[in-house]
């Protein structure tokens, strides 16, 4: 399926995410460009796209991960708002681009141990069993990290001059849609602690008063 052909089928999906929506219109404009003998300004179109494409995945991927965090610490402190703030303030607000190794020589990053060993050994180390496993899950890890890698790269090399010669728009897509298999992992994982440590509380519960 070509980038054109795909972009077409995903327009007739529903739900799609705002980065989606975005590709659609860049794949719709670039084969508009095509189609009309247009192949030097298309090209400069993508090149522009691309960059633009490649922020909005970055700042989608940090909106949904700040906001899975502040749903489970909304859980795990019964809503209480001195907690959620607490935490809003002193660990997630500004402080999202600490929780990843994005660089490792200059290249992207391995893996999101960083970001898992925030929860503890335990949690890490059940984190990096069910990705060992995984081969799907490695390889949106992996797409996920890169989005965040390129996005540092971009914005700290001159943002209007710098140019991505290794990724076309398609391709940065592509990676964008991977790496929301990270994001539903962990939205997942962390729903997991909850529901397995309120069971937990109850049997402890229980057998208290038997």
């Amino acid at each position: 399926m070509s980038a054109l052909d795909f972009g077409v089928h995903k327009k007739c999906l529903g739900n799609m995410d705002p980065i989606e929506k975005i590709n659609n219109e860049i794949v719709s404009i670039i084969g508009f460009l095509d189609e009309n003998g247009q192949p030097s300004l298309s090209s400069d179109v993508n090149r522009h796209f691309t960059k633009m494409l490649l922020l909005s995945s970055a700042s989608y991927f940090e909106h949904e991960i700040r906001k899975i965090l502040i749903d489970f610490i909304e859980t795990k402190s019964g809503s209480c708002s001195e907690i959620v703030n607490l935490f809003k303030r002193k660990a997630i607000d500004r402080n999202y681009h600490t929780y990843f190794d994005w660089s490792y020589q200059d290249k992207p990053g391995r893996n999101a141990n960083t970001f898992f060993s925030l929860f503890g050994d335990k949690f890490k180390l059940s984190a990096k069993k069910e990705i060992d496993e995984n081969k799907d899950l490695s390889r949106s890890i992996e797409a996920f990290i890169e989005i965040g890698h390129l996005r540092n790269t971009l914005v700290h090399n001159n943002f209007a001059a710098f140019e991505i010669t290794n990724k076309t728009s398609f391709e940065i897509f592509e990676l964008h849609q991977l790496g929301k298999g990270f994001v539903d992992y962990i939205k997942n994982k962390l729903n997991n602690v909850c529901v397995d440590n309120d069971s937990m509380k109850r049997h402890e519960n229980q057998s208290g008063d038997s």
